[in-house]
């Protein structure tokens, strides 16, 4: 796969590239010290080689069919593990996340009626789903659900163009993380790189997140605090979310779990 044109903040794909892929950052200690190893971030930054995986990571990724049809891979690949507590998603409790999250009750509304869709749609997979939703309207400009591959979302040539072409500041994004983890350092770089207002991720166990970036991360610093965090004998889960916090003092990035 060739790499992308860069054009001032903004990053557009070759040509010959017409699909962006942004996968969900899932490290793991075996990983973290490759230099050589990148990860694509929501599309906006893709290199050619090898994934960098073993080949029992590889056979996690899951491809998904439409969004009214299984394909036969994803029925076969459920994953107790991320199934989707749809009583708890339908609560009162869950949809008040959503009128905390801005001051804008079209987009709270949005984004809480996105959520339910991909996670109801993605529940006991692996698969992402992702939503851009315009920050006055509240309307959904643009989707990404039927994606192929493994933690990945396949970005369309109408979804490119539209974040391209949009006002910087004026998009909002929403995601699902099947693992439930919180944003990831790919996912701060990207609503950097694109000029997103924020960005929103639905963990399918309940939790919701918000973040924004105003900075580039070194993906190597945050994977080192991870590793160091892990090395301490603390989990995937709290490693990741303190080395976000690590990285928040002295960059001007933000994030919050939504209660």
């Amino acid at each position: 796969m060739n790499y992308l044109k860069i054009t001032n903040r903004r990053i557009t794909p070759n040509e010959s590239d017409p699909h962006l892929v942004y996968k969900e950052c899932f490290p793991r200690p075996e990983l973290r010290y490759d230099e050589n190893q990148r990860r694509d971030d929501h599309g906006r930054f893709t290199s050619g080689g090898s994934s960098g995986l073993t080949s029992h990571e590889e056979s996690v990724i899951i491809s998904s069919g439409s969004d009214d049809v299984e394909s036969e891979s994803q029925r076969y690949r459920r994953n107790k593990n991320t199934l989707v507590d749809k009583t708890y998603i339908e609560s009162g409790e869950y949809r008040r996340k959503f009128d905390r999250i801005s001051e804008n009750s079209n987009v709270n509304k949005a984004l809480y009626n996105s959520s339910k869709e991909i996670l109801f749609h993605r529940s006991g997979t692996e698969y992402e789903d992702m939503c851009w939703i315009d920050a006055q309207s509240g309307k959904i400009v643009a989707k990404e659900i039927d994606g192929d591959k493994i933690r990945e979302i396949n970005y369309s040539k109408n979804t490119i163009k539209i974040v391209d072409n949009y006002p910087e500041g004026q998009l909002i994004t929403l995601h699902s993380h099947p693992s439930s983890m919180p944003p990831s350092v790919s996912d701060f770089n990207s609503a950097y790189r694109n000029g997103y207002k924020f960005g929103v991720v639905a963990c399918h166990n309940g939790k919701v997140f918000v973040y924004k970036s105003e900075q580039e991360i070194s993906e190597r610093l945050y994977n080192l605090y991870i590793a160091e965090n892990i090395d301490n004998g603390l989990d995937e889960y709290t490693s990741q979310y303190l080395a976000l916090n690590k990285i928040k003092e002295n960059h001007n990035i933000d994030f919050w779990e939504v209660q």
